[in-house]
Protein backbone atom coordinates (compact mmCIF):
# COMPACT_ATOMS: atom_id res chain seq x y z
CA UNK A 1 0.00 0.00 0.00
CA UNK A 2 1.19 3.48 -0.83
CA UNK A 3 2.36 5.55 2.54
CA UNK A 4 0.03 9.03 2.41
CA UNK A 5 -2.26 8.08 -0.33
CA UNK A 6 -3.02 10.57 -2.75
CA UNK A 7 -5.70 10.38 -5.56
CA UNK A 8 -6.68 13.49 -8.23
CA UNK A 9 -10.43 13.11 -8.12
CA UNK A 10 -12.63 15.66 -10.58
CA UNK A 11 -12.26 18.69 -8.22
CA UNK A 12 -8.86 18.41 -7.07
CA UNK A 13 -6.62 16.18 -4.93
CA UNK A 14 -7.32 14.20 -1.75
CA UNK A 15 -4.32 12.80 1.07
CA UNK A 16 -5.72 9.93 2.70
CA UNK A 17 -5.11 7.76 5.33
CA UNK A 18 -3.56 4.20 5.49
CA UNK A 19 -5.33 2.23 8.67
CA UNK A 20 -6.10 -1.00 10.01
CA UNK A 21 -9.66 -2.37 10.93
CA UNK A 22 -10.61 -4.44 13.63
CA UNK A 23 -8.96 -7.74 12.20
CA UNK A 24 -5.61 -5.76 11.40
CA UNK A 25 -6.02 -5.51 7.83
CA UNK A 26 -4.82 -2.47 6.09
CA UNK A 27 -7.25 -0.25 3.90
CA UNK A 28 -7.30 3.75 2.71
CA UNK A 29 -9.64 6.14 4.28
CA UNK A 30 -10.80 9.26 2.49
CA UNK A 31 -13.05 11.20 5.25
CA UNK A 32 -14.89 14.92 5.02
CA UNK A 33 -14.52 15.03 1.57
CA UNK A 34 -16.88 17.72 -0.06
CA UNK A 35 -19.51 16.81 -2.67
CA UNK A 36 -21.15 19.91 -2.89
CA UNK A 37 -21.08 23.51 -1.63
CA UNK A 38 -21.56 24.73 1.74
CA UNK A 39 -25.49 25.06 2.21
CA UNK A 40 -24.78 28.33 4.66
CA UNK A 41 -26.81 31.82 4.40
CA UNK A 42 -28.49 32.60 1.42
CA UNK A 43 -27.67 28.72 0.57
CA UNK A 44 -29.58 27.28 3.45
CA UNK A 45 -33.05 25.44 2.42
CA UNK A 46 -31.84 25.17 -1.43
CA UNK A 47 -30.96 22.75 -3.41
CA UNK A 48 -27.31 21.74 -3.11
CA UNK A 49 -24.87 23.11 -5.66
CA UNK A 50 -21.48 21.89 -7.08
CA UNK A 51 -18.58 21.61 -5.34
CA UNK A 52 -16.02 23.88 -6.95
CA UNK A 53 -12.74 22.73 -7.83
CA UNK A 54 -9.72 23.66 -5.22
CA UNK A 55 -5.87 23.88 -5.88
CA UNK A 56 -3.64 22.06 -4.17
CA UNK A 57 -3.39 19.12 -2.25
CA UNK A 58 -7.18 18.64 0.56
CA UNK A 59 -6.11 16.48 3.38
CA UNK A 60 -9.02 14.03 3.86
CA UNK A 61 -7.91 12.01 7.23
CA UNK A 62 -10.96 13.61 9.28
CA UNK A 63 -14.71 13.63 9.29
CA UNK A 64 -16.43 16.86 7.89
CA UNK A 65 -18.77 18.40 10.03
CA UNK A 66 -22.14 16.43 11.06
CA UNK A 67 -25.34 18.19 10.10
CA UNK A 68 -26.29 20.26 12.82
CA UNK A 69 -28.94 17.53 15.05
CA UNK A 70 -30.10 16.42 18.59
CA UNK A 71 -28.57 13.32 19.22
CA UNK A 72 -31.17 10.48 20.26
CA UNK A 73 -28.62 8.30 21.50
CA UNK A 74 -26.03 11.03 23.24
CA UNK A 75 -28.33 13.59 23.89
CA UNK A 76 -26.45 16.34 22.99
CA UNK A 77 -26.67 19.38 20.05
CA UNK A 78 -24.01 18.94 17.20
CA UNK A 79 -23.19 19.65 14.37
CA UNK A 80 -23.25 22.24 11.78
CA UNK A 81 -24.62 23.05 8.40
CA UNK A 82 -21.73 23.47 6.69
CA UNK A 83 -21.97 18.81 6.73
CA UNK A 84 -22.36 18.11 3.10
CA UNK A 85 -18.98 15.50 2.93
CA UNK A 86 -18.51 11.85 2.15
CA UNK A 87 -16.36 9.47 3.28
CA UNK A 88 -14.71 6.36 1.07
CA UNK A 89 -12.95 3.07 2.09
CA UNK A 90 -11.18 0.55 0.03
CA UNK A 91 -8.49 -1.85 0.04
CA UNK A 92 -7.16 -1.35 -3.15
CA UNK A 93 -6.89 1.83 -5.27
CA UNK A 94 -5.81 0.42 -8.37
CA UNK A 95 -7.47 -3.18 -9.18
CA UNK A 96 -7.54 -4.92 -12.16
CA UNK A 97 -11.04 -4.87 -12.43
CA UNK A 98 -13.19 -2.11 -10.98
CA UNK A 99 -15.21 -3.21 -7.28
CA UNK A 100 -18.60 -2.82 -6.85
CA UNK A 101 -19.65 0.38 -4.56
CA UNK A 102 -21.50 0.41 -1.87
CA UNK A 103 -22.97 3.83 -1.05
CA UNK A 104 -24.96 3.99 2.77
CA UNK A 105 -27.47 6.17 3.43
CA UNK A 106 -27.82 6.61 7.44
CA UNK A 107 -30.97 6.42 9.26
CA UNK A 108 -32.00 8.90 12.42
CA UNK A 109 -35.89 9.50 11.27
CA UNK A 110 -34.31 12.32 9.18
CA UNK A 111 -33.42 14.48 12.23
CA UNK A 112 -30.40 12.64 13.60
CA UNK A 113 -27.18 10.87 12.48
CA UNK A 114 -24.22 10.86 10.12
CA UNK A 115 -21.63 8.97 7.99
CA UNK A 116 -19.39 8.63 10.47
CA UNK A 117 -18.01 5.90 12.13
CA UNK A 118 -18.96 6.20 15.25
CA UNK A 119 -21.61 4.01 14.13
CA UNK A 120 -20.97 3.32 10.69
CA UNK A 121 -17.26 1.61 10.95
CA UNK A 122 -16.28 -0.09 7.73
CA UNK A 123 -14.13 -2.60 9.20
CA UNK A 124 -16.31 -5.53 7.81
CA UNK A 125 -17.73 -4.77 4.94
CA UNK A 126 -14.15 -3.39 3.58
CA UNK A 127 -12.49 -7.06 3.80
CA UNK A 128 -14.99 -8.03 1.13
CA UNK A 129 -12.65 -5.96 -1.70
CA UNK A 130 -15.24 -3.56 -2.22
CA UNK A 131 -15.40 0.34 -1.75
CA UNK A 132 -17.59 1.86 0.53
CA UNK A 133 -18.84 5.32 0.85
CA UNK A 134 -21.05 7.03 3.90
CA UNK A 135 -22.39 9.98 3.35
CA UNK A 136 -24.01 13.20 5.31
CA UNK A 137 -26.94 14.86 4.09
CA UNK A 138 -28.76 18.15 5.34
CA UNK A 139 -31.42 16.84 8.49
CA UNK A 140 -34.47 18.04 10.11
CA UNK A 141 -36.01 21.64 9.17
CA UNK A 142 -32.47 22.09 7.33
CA UNK A 143 -32.73 19.61 5.11
CA UNK A 144 -36.78 18.95 4.57
CA UNK A 145 -38.52 22.42 5.06
CA UNK A 146 -41.24 23.04 2.37
CA UNK A 147 -42.44 26.21 2.25
CA UNK A 148 -43.81 26.08 -1.31
CA UNK A 149 -41.39 28.32 -2.13
CA UNK A 150 -38.54 27.94 -4.96
CA UNK A 151 -36.67 29.68 -1.84
CA UNK A 152 -37.90 26.92 0.05
CA UNK A 153 -38.63 23.88 -1.99
CA UNK A 154 -38.46 20.98 0.16
CA UNK A 155 -36.83 17.51 -0.21
CA UNK A 156 -33.20 19.04 0.12
CA UNK A 157 -31.72 16.20 2.03
CA UNK A 158 -32.56 13.87 -0.59
CA UNK A 159 -31.09 16.29 -3.31
CA UNK A 160 -27.96 16.04 -1.52
CA UNK A 161 -28.16 12.46 -1.51
CA UNK A 162 -28.57 12.43 -5.57
CA UNK A 163 -25.80 15.01 -5.47
CA UNK A 164 -23.62 12.98 -3.40
CA UNK A 165 -24.36 10.12 -6.29
CA UNK A 166 -23.55 12.12 -8.72
CA UNK A 167 -20.14 12.80 -7.35
CA UNK A 168 -19.84 8.82 -7.02
CA UNK A 169 -20.18 8.17 -10.46
CA UNK A 170 -17.64 11.00 -11.14
CA UNK A 171 -14.87 9.96 -8.83
CA UNK A 172 -15.19 6.68 -7.71
CA UNK A 173 -13.21 4.94 -10.03
CA UNK A 174 -10.75 6.68 -8.12
CA UNK A 175 -10.61 5.02 -5.43
CA UNK A 176 -10.96 1.15 -7.03
CA UNK A 177 -14.69 1.44 -7.33
CA UNK A 178 -16.94 0.82 -10.42
CA UNK A 179 -19.19 3.38 -11.38
CA UNK A 180 -21.42 1.18 -13.15
CA UNK A 181 -21.67 -1.12 -10.25
CA UNK A 182 -23.30 0.96 -7.54
CA UNK A 183 -25.34 -0.25 -4.58
CA UNK A 184 -27.60 1.71 -2.40
CA UNK A 185 -28.24 0.61 0.84
CA UNK A 186 -29.85 2.42 3.96
CA UNK A 187 -31.72 0.96 7.19
CA UNK A 188 -34.53 2.94 8.87
CA UNK A 189 -35.43 6.93 7.32
CA UNK A 190 -32.02 5.23 5.73
CA UNK A 191 -33.82 2.79 3.61
CA UNK A 192 -36.86 5.13 3.31
CA UNK A 193 -34.59 7.17 1.58
CA UNK A 194 -33.23 4.85 -1.07
CA UNK A 195 -36.92 3.69 -1.74
CA UNK A 196 -37.50 7.58 -2.56
CA UNK A 197 -34.28 7.13 -4.47
CA UNK A 198 -35.75 4.59 -6.96
CA UNK A 199 -38.90 6.26 -7.54
CA UNK A 200 -37.51 9.77 -8.04
CA UNK A 201 -36.70 11.12 -11.98
CA UNK A 202 -33.81 13.10 -10.44
CA UNK A 203 -31.80 10.04 -8.97
CA UNK A 204 -32.50 7.65 -12.45
CA UNK A 205 -29.01 6.15 -13.51
CA UNK A 206 -27.56 7.11 -10.41
CA UNK A 207 -27.41 3.20 -8.99
CA UNK A 208 -27.49 0.06 -10.07
CA UNK A 209 -28.92 -2.12 -7.35
CA UNK A 210 -30.62 -1.40 -4.02
CA UNK A 211 -31.18 -2.55 -0.30
CA UNK A 212 -33.76 -1.85 1.95
CA UNK A 213 -33.37 -2.32 5.87
CA UNK A 214 -36.69 -1.33 7.60
CA UNK A 215 -38.21 1.16 5.77
CA UNK A 216 -40.20 2.58 2.76
CA UNK A 217 -41.36 5.73 1.33
CA UNK A 218 -44.66 5.33 2.84
CA UNK A 219 -44.07 4.02 6.00
CA UNK A 220 -45.68 6.34 8.36
CA UNK A 221 -43.11 8.76 9.77
CA UNK A 222 -41.27 9.32 6.37
CA UNK A 223 -42.99 11.71 4.98
CA UNK A 224 -45.01 14.86 5.71
CA UNK A 225 -47.25 17.85 3.45
CA UNK A 226 -45.99 21.56 2.98
CA UNK A 227 -49.17 22.63 4.69
CA UNK A 228 -48.17 20.85 8.01
CA UNK A 229 -44.45 21.93 7.62
CA UNK A 230 -45.37 25.85 7.43
CA UNK A 231 -47.43 25.33 10.52
CA UNK A 232 -44.17 24.33 12.67
CA UNK A 233 -42.47 26.76 10.83
CA UNK A 234 -44.13 29.28 12.12
CA UNK A 235 -44.21 28.03 15.64
CA UNK A 236 -40.36 27.29 15.40
CA UNK A 237 -40.59 31.21 14.42
CA UNK A 238 -42.25 32.61 17.75
CA UNK A 239 -39.68 29.90 19.58
CA UNK A 240 -36.78 32.12 18.34
CA UNK A 241 -38.83 34.83 19.22
CA UNK A 242 -40.52 36.60 16.48
CA UNK A 243 -43.99 34.65 15.16
CA UNK A 244 -43.63 35.14 10.86
CA UNK A 245 -46.62 33.89 8.77
CA UNK A 246 -45.28 35.77 5.38
CA UNK A 247 -43.36 33.13 3.82
CA UNK A 248 -40.85 35.44 2.58
CA UNK A 249 -39.99 36.64 5.78
CA UNK A 250 -40.36 33.51 7.16
CA UNK A 251 -37.65 32.21 5.20
CA UNK A 252 -35.37 34.84 5.36
CA UNK A 253 -35.80 34.99 9.40
CA UNK A 254 -35.11 31.40 9.64
CA UNK A 255 -32.09 31.84 7.46
CA UNK A 256 -30.47 34.39 9.65
CA UNK A 257 -30.05 32.05 13.20
CA UNK A 258 -27.07 29.73 13.28
CA UNK A 259 -28.18 26.22 12.44
CA UNK A 260 -27.57 25.19 16.52
CA UNK A 261 -30.32 27.68 17.53
CA UNK A 262 -32.70 26.09 15.33
CA UNK A 263 -31.90 22.38 16.05
CA UNK A 264 -32.70 23.65 20.14
CA UNK A 265 -35.91 25.73 18.60
CA UNK A 266 -36.91 21.94 16.63
CA UNK A 267 -36.42 20.90 20.14
CA UNK A 268 -39.86 22.41 21.18
CA UNK A 269 -41.53 19.54 19.49
CA UNK A 270 -40.32 17.16 21.58
CA UNK A 271 -43.20 16.40 23.55
CA UNK A 272 -43.54 12.23 24.82
CA UNK A 273 -46.57 12.61 22.44
CA UNK A 274 -44.65 13.36 19.57
CA UNK A 275 -41.67 11.41 20.43
CA UNK A 276 -44.28 8.24 20.22
CA UNK A 277 -46.21 9.63 16.76
CA UNK A 278 -43.53 11.22 14.90
CA UNK A 279 -39.93 12.10 15.91
CA UNK A 280 -39.66 14.84 13.46
CA UNK A 281 -42.34 17.13 11.34
CA UNK A 282 -39.94 17.86 8.54
CA UNK A 283 -39.74 15.08 6.39
CA UNK A 284 -40.15 14.41 2.76
CA UNK A 285 -42.66 15.73 1.03
CA UNK A 286 -44.09 16.45 -2.70
CA UNK A 287 -41.74 19.64 -3.98
CA UNK A 288 -43.71 20.30 -7.14
CA UNK A 289 -42.96 23.79 -6.56
CA UNK A 290 -39.51 23.36 -6.71
CA UNK A 291 -37.30 24.15 -10.28
CA UNK A 292 -35.78 21.14 -10.04
CA UNK A 293 -38.66 18.69 -7.83
CA UNK A 294 -37.46 15.68 -6.42
CA UNK A 295 -40.75 14.02 -6.17
CA UNK A 296 -43.73 16.24 -8.03
CA UNK A 297 -46.82 13.78 -7.93
CA UNK A 298 -48.39 12.11 -5.37
CA UNK A 299 -46.07 9.51 -3.13
CA UNK A 300 -48.90 7.07 -3.46
CA UNK A 301 -48.94 7.24 -6.98
CA UNK A 302 -45.33 7.54 -7.44
CA UNK A 303 -44.51 4.29 -5.35
CA UNK A 304 -46.97 2.68 -7.76
CA UNK A 305 -44.43 2.79 -10.29
CA UNK A 306 -41.99 0.19 -9.07
CA UNK A 307 -38.46 -0.15 -7.64
CA UNK A 308 -37.28 -0.88 -11.30
CA UNK A 309 -33.40 -2.15 -10.42
CA UNK A 310 -32.71 -5.95 -8.28
CA UNK A 311 -33.29 -5.22 -4.55
CA UNK A 312 -33.41 -6.75 -1.11
CA UNK A 313 -35.89 -5.76 1.06
CA UNK A 314 -37.05 -6.37 4.53
CA UNK A 315 -37.24 -6.17 8.06
CA UNK A 316 -36.88 -7.22 12.06
CA UNK A 317 -39.06 -9.65 14.11
CA UNK A 318 -39.79 -6.94 16.71
CA UNK A 319 -39.29 -3.48 14.84
CA UNK A 320 -41.63 -1.52 17.16
CA UNK A 321 -40.08 -2.39 20.47
CA UNK A 322 -37.93 0.70 19.23
CA UNK A 323 -41.11 3.02 19.65
CA UNK A 324 -41.57 2.04 22.86
CA UNK A 325 -37.91 1.89 24.65
CA UNK A 326 -38.49 5.47 26.12
CA UNK A 327 -42.05 5.36 26.83
CA UNK A 328 -42.14 6.43 30.47
CA UNK A 329 -44.67 3.42 32.48
CA UNK A 330 -46.83 6.41 33.36
CA UNK A 331 -47.79 7.60 29.54
CA UNK A 332 -49.00 4.28 28.56
CA UNK A 333 -52.38 4.73 30.49
CA UNK A 334 -53.18 8.18 28.46
CA UNK A 335 -52.54 6.32 25.02
CA UNK A 336 -55.64 3.92 26.41
CA UNK A 337 -57.45 6.40 26.88
CA UNK A 338 -56.84 8.12 23.71
CA UNK A 339 -56.79 4.98 21.38
CA UNK A 340 -58.03 6.77 18.58
CA UNK A 341 -55.47 9.82 18.40
CA UNK A 342 -52.60 8.63 20.40
CA UNK A 343 -52.14 4.63 19.47
CA UNK A 344 -50.94 4.92 15.86
CA UNK A 345 -49.16 7.68 14.07
CA UNK A 346 -52.02 10.03 11.83
CA UNK A 347 -50.40 8.69 8.53
CA UNK A 348 -50.36 4.78 9.84
CA UNK A 349 -54.10 5.59 10.18
CA UNK A 350 -54.98 7.06 7.09
CA UNK A 351 -53.02 4.64 5.41
CA UNK A 352 -54.90 1.44 7.18
CA UNK A 353 -57.99 3.63 6.36
CA UNK A 354 -57.52 2.83 2.59
CA UNK A 355 -58.13 -0.94 3.64
CA UNK A 356 -60.82 -0.45 6.04
CA UNK A 357 -58.61 -1.00 9.33
CA UNK A 358 -59.45 1.03 12.19
CA UNK A 359 -57.68 1.77 14.85
CA UNK A 360 -59.82 0.09 17.46
CA UNK A 361 -59.56 -3.05 14.54
CA UNK A 362 -55.80 -2.86 14.57
CA UNK A 363 -55.94 -2.78 18.81
CA UNK A 364 -58.12 -5.98 18.79
CA UNK A 365 -56.16 -8.16 16.49
CA UNK A 366 -53.33 -7.51 18.11
CA UNK A 367 -53.93 -6.86 22.22
CA UNK A 368 -57.86 -8.28 22.37
CA UNK A 369 -58.92 -6.71 25.44
CA UNK A 370 -56.09 -6.21 27.11
CA UNK A 371 -55.33 -2.34 28.80
CA UNK A 372 -52.31 -0.15 26.99
CA UNK A 373 -49.86 -1.00 30.04
CA UNK A 374 -46.23 -1.65 29.72
CA UNK A 375 -47.17 -5.11 31.32
CA UNK A 376 -49.02 -5.56 27.47
CA UNK A 377 -45.67 -3.55 26.58
CA UNK A 378 -44.73 -6.57 23.66
CA UNK A 379 -48.06 -6.80 23.00
CA UNK A 380 -47.89 -2.77 21.86
CA UNK A 381 -44.78 -3.42 19.98
CA UNK A 382 -46.25 -6.05 18.18
CA UNK A 383 -49.14 -3.61 17.11
CA UNK A 384 -46.45 -0.41 16.05
CA UNK A 385 -44.82 -3.17 13.95
CA UNK A 386 -47.31 -3.70 11.71
CA UNK A 387 -48.67 -0.54 11.79
CA UNK A 388 -44.99 1.69 11.35
CA UNK A 389 -43.57 -0.94 9.16
CA UNK A 390 -44.40 -4.18 8.22
CA UNK A 391 -47.74 -2.95 6.53
CA UNK A 392 -46.09 -0.40 3.93
CA UNK A 393 -43.12 -2.67 3.43
CA UNK A 394 -45.57 -5.58 2.51
CA UNK A 395 -48.19 -2.96 0.24
CA UNK A 396 -44.44 -2.26 -1.29
CA UNK A 397 -44.02 -5.91 -1.76
CA UNK A 398 -47.45 -6.29 -3.61
CA UNK A 399 -46.33 -4.11 -6.41
CA UNK A 400 -43.06 -5.80 -6.94
CA UNK A 401 -44.43 -8.45 -8.82
CA UNK A 402 -45.90 -6.19 -11.60
CA UNK A 403 -42.28 -5.46 -12.59
CA UNK A 404 -41.25 -8.14 -15.23
CA UNK A 405 -37.36 -9.04 -14.72
CA UNK A 406 -36.41 -7.30 -11.23
CA UNK A 407 -35.78 -9.80 -8.63
CA UNK A 408 -36.84 -8.51 -4.87
CA UNK A 409 -35.23 -10.37 -2.23
CA UNK A 410 -37.27 -10.34 1.07
CA UNK A 411 -35.51 -10.71 4.47
CA UNK A 412 -36.56 -11.19 8.08
CA UNK A 413 -33.80 -10.84 10.52
CA UNK A 414 -34.77 -12.62 14.00
CA UNK A 415 -31.77 -13.22 16.62
CA UNK A 416 -32.42 -12.04 19.92
CA UNK A 417 -30.40 -12.61 23.13
CA UNK A 418 -30.74 -10.52 26.28
CA UNK A 419 -26.93 -10.11 26.20
CA UNK A 420 -26.32 -9.08 22.41
CA UNK A 421 -29.94 -7.00 22.03
CA UNK A 422 -28.35 -3.44 21.66
CA UNK A 423 -31.17 -1.17 21.36
CA UNK A 424 -32.76 -3.06 24.30
CA UNK A 425 -29.53 -2.74 26.62
CA UNK A 426 -28.60 0.74 25.23
CA UNK A 427 -32.02 1.90 26.80
CA UNK A 428 -32.40 -0.51 29.55
CA UNK A 429 -36.19 -2.18 27.69
CA UNK A 430 -36.90 -5.38 29.02
CA UNK A 431 -38.80 -6.14 26.04
CA UNK A 432 -37.50 -8.98 23.70
CA UNK A 433 -37.31 -9.58 20.12
CA UNK A 434 -35.38 -8.40 17.57
CA UNK A 435 -35.62 -4.79 17.59
CA UNK A 436 -35.38 -2.15 14.87
CA UNK A 437 -31.81 -0.91 13.99
CA UNK A 438 -30.48 -4.51 15.51
CA UNK A 439 -29.22 -5.52 12.19
CA UNK A 440 -26.76 -2.66 11.73
CA UNK A 441 -24.25 -4.15 14.18
CA UNK A 442 -24.20 -6.99 11.91
CA UNK A 443 -22.90 -4.79 9.21
CA UNK A 444 -20.89 -1.72 10.91
CA UNK A 445 -18.14 -1.86 13.36
CA UNK A 446 -20.14 0.95 16.18
CA UNK A 447 -17.22 2.19 18.08
CA UNK A 448 -20.17 4.70 19.58
CA UNK A 449 -21.81 1.60 21.41
CA UNK A 450 -18.61 -0.06 22.02
CA UNK A 451 -17.27 3.14 23.96
CA UNK A 452 -20.71 2.85 25.88
CA UNK A 453 -20.16 -0.18 27.30
CA UNK A 454 -22.48 -2.07 24.88
CA UNK A 455 -20.56 -5.45 23.18
CA UNK A 456 -20.93 -5.83 19.66
CA UNK A 457 -22.03 -9.28 17.88
CA UNK A 458 -18.20 -9.67 17.12
CA UNK A 459 -17.84 -10.77 20.98
CA UNK A 460 -19.81 -13.68 20.69
CA UNK A 461 -19.47 -16.68 18.48
CA UNK A 462 -22.81 -17.24 17.27
CA UNK A 463 -23.53 -13.69 16.76
CA UNK A 464 -19.71 -14.02 15.00
CA UNK A 465 -21.31 -16.39 12.35
CA UNK A 466 -24.89 -14.58 12.24
CA UNK A 467 -22.34 -11.35 10.60
CA UNK A 468 -20.29 -12.94 8.61
CA UNK A 469 -24.15 -13.97 6.67
CA UNK A 470 -24.94 -10.77 6.78
CA UNK A 471 -21.68 -9.21 4.87
CA UNK A 472 -21.49 -12.01 2.49
CA UNK A 473 -24.95 -11.58 1.24
CA UNK A 474 -25.07 -8.12 0.75
CA UNK A 475 -21.58 -7.81 -0.46
CA UNK A 476 -22.51 -10.61 -3.11
CA UNK A 477 -25.86 -9.08 -4.14
CA UNK A 478 -23.89 -5.94 -4.10
CA UNK A 479 -21.28 -7.49 -6.62
CA UNK A 480 -23.50 -9.80 -8.47
CA UNK A 481 -27.24 -8.71 -8.16
CA UNK A 482 -27.64 -12.09 -6.35
CA UNK A 483 -27.21 -12.65 -2.61
CA UNK A 484 -26.40 -16.32 -2.81
CA UNK A 485 -24.28 -17.07 -6.09
CA UNK A 486 -23.58 -20.09 -4.22
CA UNK A 487 -23.96 -22.13 -1.31
CA UNK A 488 -21.44 -23.41 0.91
CA UNK A 489 -21.16 -23.98 5.08
CA UNK A 490 -21.84 -20.18 5.74
CA UNK A 491 -24.63 -19.91 3.39
CA UNK A 492 -26.55 -23.38 3.18
CA UNK A 493 -29.58 -22.01 1.70
CA UNK A 494 -30.70 -20.53 -1.76
CA UNK A 495 -32.20 -17.90 -1.34
CA UNK A 496 -35.39 -17.47 -3.66
CA UNK A 497 -36.73 -14.21 -4.95
CA UNK A 498 -40.52 -12.99 -4.43
CA UNK A 499 -42.95 -14.17 -6.88
CA UNK A 500 -46.15 -13.54 -7.69
CA UNK A 501 -47.79 -16.11 -5.28
CA UNK A 502 -50.12 -14.91 -2.58
CA UNK A 503 -47.47 -15.67 0.10
CA UNK A 504 -44.38 -14.35 0.07
CA UNK A 505 -40.40 -16.25 -0.66
CA UNK A 506 -38.02 -14.72 2.81
CA UNK A 507 -35.17 -15.54 3.85
CA UNK A 508 -35.27 -16.00 7.84
CA UNK A 509 -31.60 -14.94 9.03
CA UNK A 510 -31.41 -16.34 12.95
CA UNK A 511 -28.74 -18.82 14.35
CA UNK A 512 -29.39 -20.32 11.33
CA UNK A 513 -30.37 -19.85 7.44
CA UNK A 514 -33.82 -21.10 6.22
CA UNK A 515 -36.35 -19.93 3.25
CA UNK A 516 -39.66 -19.37 5.04
CA UNK A 517 -43.31 -18.18 3.44
CA UNK A 518 -44.43 -14.60 4.81
CA UNK A 519 -48.00 -13.39 4.73
CA UNK A 520 -49.07 -9.86 3.81
CA UNK A 521 -49.92 -8.11 7.16
CA UNK A 522 -52.18 -6.32 5.37
CA UNK A 523 -54.03 -9.27 3.85
CA UNK A 524 -53.82 -11.35 7.13
CA UNK A 525 -55.39 -8.43 9.28
CA UNK A 526 -58.39 -7.62 6.87
CA UNK A 527 -59.27 -11.78 7.05
CA UNK A 528 -59.14 -11.24 10.88
CA UNK A 529 -61.38 -8.82 10.99
CA UNK A 530 -63.92 -10.27 8.64
CA UNK A 531 -63.88 -13.54 10.53
CA UNK A 532 -64.07 -11.60 13.68
CA UNK A 533 -67.28 -9.96 12.18
CA UNK A 534 -68.54 -13.28 11.11
CA UNK A 535 -68.41 -14.84 14.41
CA UNK A 536 -70.49 -11.52 15.82
CA UNK A 537 -72.91 -12.26 13.62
Amino acid sequence: MMESPIVQIHQGKLRGAIEKNMNGKDFYAFRGIPYAKSPVGALRFKDPEPQEPWSGVREATKFGNICAQFDWITKKISGSDDCLFLNVYSTNLTPDTPRATLVWIHGGGFVFGSGDDDLFGPDLLIEKDIVLVTINYRLGVLGFLNLEDEACPGNQGLKDQVMALKWVQQNIAKFGGDPNNVTIFGESAGASSVHFLTISPLAQGLFHKAILQSGVATCPWASSSANSMKEKAIVLSSVLGNEITDTKKLIEYLQSFDALELVKAERSFASWKNRFLIWNPFLPSIDSKSKNPFLDIPLAEAVKSGIKVPHIIGYTSHEGIIDLVELEKDKYSEIDADLENLLLHPSAKNFLKEFNISVRDLKKIFMDDKKISAENGQSLANLRSASDFLAPIHHVLEIQPRIPGIPTYLYKFDHYSKETAVVQNLFSSDLEGTSHAEDLMYLFNAKLLAALGIKLPSSYPTESLIQKRFIDLWTNFAETGNPVTETSDLISVKWQPVDDSKEYNCLKIGKELSMIKETNILRQIVKTIQQNESTCL
